[in-house]
């Protein structure tokens, strides 16, 4: 409804509003002043309730003429709305005895952009609005912004009972949350890196830890309020438990093309070209990510230790390079162009440099019944600028493999063509850069690639079997002697010689190709059997490739997210080592371990 004057005498002027432009007002309220020119002070009011749209004519001082058209009133939209109540005008939209979200009035709010209030939600224009805002304001101070994952990522946290040397340790912090002890230590250089990125990135956080982990370790990392201030996103705030890009849309409404994201996984951004993925940081032995503190059980844990090289990791500082060039080539354009380009475009420029002109060919690599290009190792060598080839020829540049004296290894040992193990392309990966060849090559001497395996779950050590329950040995006893007894003659004879030709075979080119056939027979015998303890070495080339870059492959290849966490506390059962990669000599580990078991009974 529109508000003018009527009657106003010549020579009026308008001399106060009476309430702010996009206020809620009720009927009858005074909306402005006006004075005569015989000095009468006149109140103008409004007609109905609603909210008020000045004209832009209506400023101090103008001239009020007849009809002059002063403000617009409309009902109120609801635009802003918390806890189902409108900011604007107050009113209750829950229906009566109705639960969150259940409205008696429609609301045009549905946007939720503020970190930590997921219950204030704004309409879409006035996101937008709002986004606009903050996209010139990033721009004018020459920034892009930086999603930053806390655990695996910037830090690793453990619940597990630990004792430290405050001397030797001075960058784990021990707190307790909902009546647990827990121990967080910062990656080598952390505080260095997020200090230099704060001049260069806007920096959010986004984790699935709980809120009160995700603002207990942000306290840590930046005390001061200066680094990431209130912008932290935690797992009560994300509308998925798989995947956090739900959350972009509200938070950058206006688009993502200055988003740039460190994460140690990537399934979570669902692969997204934003994503700079991060060597996941082991600290403490035996844990993975502690993304749900107030879940993790106390029961039968084991004191925990710390990885050797753990203190030498340099991964934020390859980081810190690849966001620094980043940011130097996105400004470079925007600044000679003034257009915004999108930020994914510049990442997957870069990444391609790394590998750019090279050919790889992948043996043993890609797991038997998976299209390479639906595997990691070809999807990496693609991401980062190299071409992938079937067969070994003369425009071959790299062949990666996993063991000695497979067809392709002995074509490429006579074109000259280096010969690398898996660990090659995950360091270049993890380094942002193309490795030395000489430091991962492939020798008939090598040993098969050993390291976790690639879902991230962690062996546990034998010498752990002290801490199981008698009911947890006895079970395992009965388990070893029923694999024991199912080995018959007949199977011995087919394993020995299936050994024999992995080892060794009669060179020829079709040598390959049986023992892939023999190897997948082999395969569904022992799922249908259940027999989970399959020999490494019967397994071949495909999950020889699963030990590549020890830590690192878990993380890039780990695409299973149970609900919001992952990786809490890892205990070995027998679905789950159906997955895991035994050593060579399983037979003589069986044995062993055994022995073991019989000596821990008979001491009890």
């Amino acid at each position: 409804m529109e508000v003018r004057i009527k009657d106003a005498e010549a020579g009026s002027t308008l001399t106060q509003r009476k309430t702010t432009d996009g206020s809620y007002v009720l009927k009858d309220a005074v909306v402005l002043e006006y004075k005569t020119p015989s000095g009468e002070m006149i109140k103008l009011k409004a007609p109905i309730e609603g909210v008020v749209t000045f004209d832009r004519a209506a400023k101090k001082g103008a001239e009020m003429v007849q009809d002059m058209l002063i403000a617009r009133i409309e009902p109120c939209q609801h635009a802003i709305v918390i806890k189902d109540m409108c900011a604007t005008c107050g009113r209750d939209l829950r229906e009566k005895d109705g639960r969150a979200g259940q409205r008696r009035e429609d609301s045009t709010a549905n946007v939720s952009m503020i970190h930590h209030v997921p219950e204030l939600i704004v309409s879409d224009d006035l996101a937008k609005e709002l986004g606009s805002a903050d996209l010139k304001n990033v721009l004018s101070s020459r920034k892009l912004v930086l999603l930053v994952d806390l655990d695996q990522t910037i830090i690793h946290t453990t619940n597990r009972p630990f004792k430290i040397d405050p001397n030797k340790h001075s960058d784990i912090h021990t707190y307790k949350m909902f009546g647990t002890e827990y121990h967080t230590k910062l990656r080598p250089y952390t505080h260095e890196f997020l200090e230099h990125m704060s001049t260069l990135f806007e920096m959010h956080i986004i984790t699935y830890g709980q809120r009160q982990y995700a603002h207990k370790i942000a306290e840590i990392l930046d005390p001061k309020k200066t680094l990431f201030a209130q912008r932290i996103l935690s797992r009560d705030e994300l509308f998925s438990a798989q995947h956090k890009t739900r959350n972009l849309r509200a938070l950058f409404p206006c688009g993502d093309q200055l988003i740039v994201i460190i994460d140690d996984r990537a399934d979570v951004w669902q692969f997204s070209e934003a994503l700079i993925q991060v060597k996941p940081y082991r600290f403490f032995k035996e844990v993975g990510d502690i993304n749900a503190p107030c879940g993790a059980s106390k029961e039968g844990l084991l004191p925990v230790d710390v990885e050797d090289d753990a203190e030498h990791d340099r991964t934020l500082e390859y980081i810190e390079r690849m966001l620094t060039n980043i940011h130097s080539n996105f400004y470079k354009h925007y600044e000679k162009t003034k257009e915004i380009r999108d930020v994914k475009v510049v990442i997957s420029y870069l990444k391609k440099q790394i590998l750019r002109g090279l050919v790889v060919v992948l043996s043993g690599v890609v797991p038997l019944g998976v299209k390479p290009e639906h595997s990691e190792a070809y999807r990496l060598c693609v991401q980062f600028g190299a071409t992938v080839a079937d067969q070994v020829n003369e425009q071959t540049t790299h062949l990666v493999a996993v063991r000695w004296g497979t067809t392709k290894v002995m074509a490429a040992c006579k074109l000259g063509i280096p010969i690398v193990t898996p660990h090659w392309l995950y360091a270049s990966v993890e380094k942002l850069m193309k490795a030395d060849e000489k430091e991962f090559e492939l020798t008939k001497d090598s040993k098969p690639p050993e390291g976790r395996p690639l879902s991230g779950r962690i062996i546990p050590e034998l010498t752990s079997i002290d801490a199981m329950k008698k009911e947890t040995i006895a079970a395992m006893e009965h388990e070893v002697d029923e694999v024991l007894s199912e080995d018959d003659d007949d199977e011995e004879e087919e394993e020995e010689a299936l050994k024999r030709r992995l080892n060794g075979g009669d060179g020829s080119g079709d040598e390959d190709d049986e023992i892939e056939k023999e190897l997948a027979k082999k395969r569904a015998r022992w799922e249908r059997e259940g027999n989970f303890d399959v020999p490494e070495d019967e397994q071949e080339d495909d999950n020889a490739a699963t030990g590549a870059d020890d830590s690192f492959c878990e993380g890039v290849y780990d695409d299973t997210v149970n609900g919001s966490s992952r990786d809490q506390q890892v205990l070995l059962d027998e679905e789950e080592t159906r997955d895991i990669p035994y050593d060579d000599e399983d037979d003589e580990e069986i044995e062993d371990m055994a022995a073991l078991i019989e000596r821990q009974v008979s001491h009890e």
